[in-house]
C-alpha cells in the first residue's frame, strides 16, 4: 500500500507549489496531500508523515493530526544560478527582501547569507508591514505581487525549492528508497545549491577504488578494511594489524566473516549498507571494537564497503585524557538536561527544542529574562551535542571593558600592548576549538566587536591582537541575551547581519511566573541540594511562593529558599521569608484583591483580559483568538482559550454566535472593559 505524506503550510500559494514539486519528484511512489492554515482545515488528517513549512505551525497542525504521527520540517534552498544576478549589485547596497510573511523574509535573508550573498544590506519586508523603507532595490523569491510600487529595480530570484535534505528525510522516514528514487535524488542534486555541502568521492570502477585507497589508507590512525561486493578483503591499513593482531598475508582475499570472529557476529553487520559506531566483542583479542560501515557507490550500484574499526578502550582513554585536561583548566560544562528541574508544559517544550538544537551544528541564540537559566541550557546543549567531550567556555560580554573583552576573546601576541604577557596569550576562541563558546549578554557587545564576531562566524578564523597570523578554528557559538536584539538593530546598537547570523536556532526560555507548576519541584530541589530535605513548607507559604512574580526568576527563588532553610525552623512559614520579601507581601495581597477576576490565577486573568480586548473591537471565534495570541507571543494552548472563554460566557461577559459569527462582548462585558480602561 502506497504511503501518504501530509504537507501543511500557512499560505495557500506555498501549499500548491510544494505539493506539485513533491508529486513531481516522488510520482507513483508516494501520495502527497496538502493543507494550508489560510484555507482552514475542517477535519482530522491521516497519513504516514507530516511535513510542515516552519516550526511555528506545529501547535496548530497537531490539532488535526494523530498523536503518533511524526512531524518533520521543510528545508528550502535555491536553484543553481537563481541568485547569481545578485552579484551585480554594488557592495554595501541597501535592499528590501520581499516575501509573503515576516518569517519567510527573515528565513530567506538568512539563507542568502549562508549562500555567500554578504555584500547586500537586506531589510525584510512583508504584507501589512508598517514603515516600509524607500529603497531602490527589491529582491524577492517569486513574490512579485507584494513588492511596493515605488521600487525602481526588482530582482526575482524565483521560488525557493525543496532542499535535498528534506527529500532524503522523507525517503528515510517512510523507508521507500529504491533505485529509481536514488537516481532521481542524484539528478535533483545537480539542479540545486544544497544547504549542506559534503565532500563526495565518486569512483568509476573497483580498480580505481583500490588504487586510490592504497595511497590514502596507510596514513589513517583508525583501522580500515575495504571489502568488495562479495565481502572479500581487498585492502586494509597498518592500524588494523595492531587492533586485530593480524598480518597482511593472512587475510587478503578472504571473506570478512572468516577473519573477524565476534559477538554479535560480524556477518550481521553485512546486512546493512550503513552502520554507525556499532560495538562488537572481538573473540580473538577480547577487545571491544567500534565498527562503522559505509558503502562505495556509483549511482545506485554498490561496488563494496569500507569498515572503520576502532579499539573502544583507546577511544575511552583518549577521551578521559582530554576530559581531565578540560576539567583541570575549568573548560567543562557541568550541567545536562536532566539537571533542569520542572514538569510544566512550557519547560518540557523548551527542553525538547533545545535537545533538537543540540544536534544541529549552527550558532544558537538563547533569549530569556535574567535568572531563567540561560547558561544552564547552554551547557546542557553542549553536553548533548557531538562536542560534549570537547571544551566549553563562557564569558559575560557586559562584565568586562571593551579592551579587556577583546583580549579575552581573541588573545594577543607578545608585545601587543603594555603589560602583555610574555609569549602572548590564547583567546577564548582558540581555547574553545572543537568545542562551544558561550557568550552571555551578547547585546552588550561593542559594535566593533560585533564585526569581529561576525567574521569569526563567517570565516571560522581569528587573529590575535598584535598578530599577523590567521588561526583557523572550529567553535560553536551559543549566545544569550535578556534584551530585544531586533529593537537594538533598529536603534543601530546591534549589527543586522550578525543578528541574522545568530537568529537561526533561537531558544526562548519562559520566565518562572509562566512555569508556576515547576515551583514546588524547584523548592524541593534546592532543599535537597543544601541538605535541608527535612524542612517542610506550610500551605499559605507555598501559595505565596507559587503566585509570586519572581523578577529574578530561578536565581531569586533559589536565594529565597536557601535563606528560609538556613534561618527558619523545620516547618517554614510566611514569617521565615527574607525581610525584603516580607516588605513586598502586603503589596502582593493588594494586587491579588485588585485582579479583575480573583478566582483566576495570574496567567488566566491575563488571558481573560486579552480575550475581552480582542472582542471589544470585533467578533472572533476561539480558533481566531488562539492564532492571534500565538502571533502576539502568548504561550498558551487552544484548550486554555476555550476554558477562559467558557468562564467569560458563564459570567455573562461574552456571548457565543452561531456558525461563523464568532463570539461577541455583551453590554456587561463592554462595561467592565471600559471601567478598567483597557486599551487594545
Amino acid at each position: 500500500m502506497k504511503k501518504k505524506l501530509i504537507l501543511i503550510t500557512f499560505e495557500i500559494a506555498p501549499k500548491e507549489k510544494y505539493v506539485k514539486d513533491l508529486r513531481d519528484f516522488f510520482g507513483e511512489y508516494l501520495d502527497v496531500e496538502g493543507y494550508s492554515i489560510k484555507e482552514g482545515i475542517n477535519h482530522a488528517i491521516h497519513g504516514d508523515l507530516t511535513l510542515i513549512t516552519f516550526s511555528g505551525l506545529t501547535n496548530i497542525a497537531k490539532e488535526y493530526l494523530p498523536d503518533e504521527m511524526e512531524i518533520i520540517y521543510l528545508n528550502r534552498t535555491f536553484k543553481k544560478g537563481s541568485f547569481e544576478q545578485l552579484n551585480d549589485i554594488p557592495q554595501g547596497t541597501k535592499a528590501i527582501l520581499v516575501n509573503n510573511s515576516k518569517f519567510g523574509a527573515i528565513d530567506t535573508i538568512s539563507l542568502l547569507y549562508e549562500m555567500g550573498i554578504k555584500h547586500i544590506d537586506f531589510t525584510p519586508v512583508y504584507p501589512n508591514m508598517d514603515n516600509i523603507p524607500d529603497l531602490e532595490y527589491a529582491v524577492t523569491p517569486g513574490q512579485l505581487h507584494h513588492i511596493p510600487r515605488n521600487v525602481k529595480k526588482i530582482i526575482d530570484i524565483g521560488w525557493r525549492v525543496i532542499d535535498i535534505s528534506t527529500l532524503m528525510n522523507i525517503i528515510t522516514k517512510l523507508n521507500i528508497l529504491n533505485d529509481e528514487l536514488d537516481e532521481r535524488l542524484e539528478q535533483y542534486l545537480k539542479t540545486i545549491v544544497p544547504i549542506s555541502h559534503g565532500l563526495h568521492f565518486i569512483f568509476n570502477s573497483t580498480n580505481k577504488i583500490k588504487n586510490e585507497l592504497n595511497i590514502i589508507l596507510d596514513v589513517i590512525d583508525d583501522g580500515v578494511i575495504v571489502i568488495d561486493k562479495d565481502y572479500k578483503v581487498i585492502h586494509y591499513n597498518r592500524s588494523i594489524e595492531s587492533i586485530l593482531e593480524i598480518s597482511e598475508k593472512s587475510i587478503i582475499g578472504k571473506y570478512i566473516k572468516d577473519i573477524i570472529f565476534s559477538y554479535p557476529p560480524i556477518e550481521n553487520l553485512l546486512k546493512e549498507d550503513y552502520i554507525e559506531n556499532c560495538i562488537i566483542k572481538h573473540s580473538s583479542t577480547g577487545k571491544s571494537l567500534v565498527v562503522t560501515k559505509r558503502p562505495i557507490k556509483v549511482g545506485s550500484r554498490t561496488y563494496g564497503h569500507v569498515l572503520i574499526i576502532k579499539d573502544k578502550s583507546e577511544i575511552e582513554n583518549l577521551e578521559n585524557q582530554l576530559r581531565k585536561q578540560f576539567i583541570d583548566r575549568g573548560y567543562i560544562a557541568k550541567y545536562r538536561f536532566e539537571d533542569i528541574v520542572g514538569v510544566s508544559e512550557n519547560l518540557i517544550k523548551c527542553k525538547a527544542k533545545a535537545k533538537k538544537i543540540s544536534g544541529i551544528e549552527a550558532p544558537v541564540l538563547i533569549i530569556g529574562e535574567s535568572g531563567t537559566g540561560k547558561e544552564l541550557f547552554a551547557q546542557a546543549i553542549h553536553n548533548n551535542s557531538k562536542r560534549k567531550n570537547r571544551p566549553f567556555l563562557g564569558i559575560n560580554c557586559a562584565s568586562l571593558s571593551s579592551d579587556l573583552l577583546e583580549s579575552e576573546l581573541f588573545g594577543y601576541e607578545e608585545g601587543a600592548f603594555t603589560g602583555a604577557r610574555k609569549g602572548g596569550k590564547k583567546g577564548l576562541f582558540e581555547l574553545a576549538h572543537m568545542g562551544s563558546l558561550f557568550l552571555d549578554e551578547i547585546g552588550e557587545l561593542p559594535m566593533y566587536m560585533q564585526a569581529k564576531l561576525l567574521r569569526v562566524l563567517q570565516e571560522k578564523e581569528v587573529m590575535r591582537i598584535g598578530g599577523i597570523k590567521i588561526i583557523p578554528i572550529d567553535v560553536r557559538i551559543i549566545a544569550a541575551t535578556n534584551q530585544n536584539l531586533k529593537k537594538l538593530v533598529k536603534e543601530g546598537r546591534f549589527r543586522k547581519d550578525l543578528y541574522y547570523r545568530l537568529n537561526v536556532l533561537t531558544l526562548n526560555l519562559p520566565p518562572l511566573r509562566e512555569r508556576k507548576k515547576d515551583i514546588p519541584y524547584l523548592i524541593k530541589d534546592v532543599l535537597d541540594k543544601i541538605g535541608a530535605d527535612n524542612k517542610k513548607i506550610d500551605k499559605e507559604l507555598r501559595d505565596i511562593l507559587i503566585n509570586h512574580y519572581w523578577d529574578g526568576n530561578i536565581r531569586e527563588i533559589k536565594n529565597c529558599i536557601e535563606y528560609m532553610a538556613y534561618m527558619g525552623n523545620e516547618l517554614l512559614t510566611i514569617k521565615d521569608l527574607p525581610p525584603d520579601f516580607l516588605n513586598e507581601l502586603d503589596d502582593y495581597k493588594e494586587n491579588l484583591e485588585e485582579k479583575l477576576f480573583p478566582e483566576l490565577v495570574f496567567e488566566e486573568n491575563k488571558l481573560a483580559l486579552y480575550i475581552l480586548n480582542i472582542l471589544r473591537h470585533r467578533s472572533a471565534g476561539r480558533r481566531a483568538i488562539y492564532k492571534e495570541a500565538i502571533k502576539d507571543g502568548l504561550d498558551i494552548s487552544e484548550h486554555k482559550v476555550r476554558k477562559i472563554m467558557d468562564f467569560l460566557h458563564h459570567k455573562g461577559l461574552i456571548s457565543y454566535g452561531n456558525g461563523r459569527m464568532g463570539s461577541r462582548l455583551t453590554n456587561k462585558g463592554m462595561k467592565i472593559i471600559s471601567n478598567n480602561e483597557l486599551m487594545g
